[in-house]
């Protein structure tokens, strides 16, 4: 691109400016200038032109190193995920750890339904009283007679 010469009036000031921008592109920025120029009058008491002028060229200047910090951050953000890329492998560690995942999440369904299969069964199962204990009904204070086999055998005596 060609240097170009041009003049422009910014809030009555006649400014030569000159370099690689064209002639509208210097316009769009010195209307830019004004515009800022014009807030700054008419929000500050009694501020001339060169007050305007240096009130404007700090806010911009803030407003610059703003912008600077917020590019710095994006820059270390994307940076950040750049490296954490490179750590799972790219697109093809990523492809490998969705099928190892997928490989697990398999797994785990087949473990459910069996799970669910046999709790169908355990509530399909009748339920089995347990059979009823003997409990030997005898007074461990007194001594055994012995066995006997009935009431008869009892009163017995001596085969009479």
């Amino acid at each position: 691109m060609e240097k170009t010469r041009c003049k422009l009036n910014i809030c009555g000031v006649e400014v030569a400016a000159a370099g690689d921008v064209n002639r509208e592109a210097a316009e769009k920025i010195a209307e830019a200038v004004r515009a800022r120029m014009q807030a700054v009058l008419q929000t500050s008491y009694g501020a001339s032109i060169e007050k305007a002028a240096v009130l404007t060229a700090m806010n911009l200047c803030e407003e610059l190193a703003r912008r600077d910090a917020e590019l710095c951050e994006s820059r270390a953000h994307s940076e950040a995920l750049e490296a954490e890329l490179r750590q799972i492998g790219g697109a093809d560690g990523l492809k490998a750890r969705l099928m190892q995942a997928e490989g697990k999440l398999k797994i785990a369904e087949e473990q459910l339904q069996r799970a669910q299969a046999a709790l169908r069964e355990r509530e399909a199962e009748p339920v089995k009283k347990a059979p009823a204990r003997t409990v030997e009904m005898r007074n461990p204070l007194r001594p055994d007679i012995g066995e006997q086999e009935g009431l008869v055998s009892f009163f017995a005596k001596d085969g009479k």
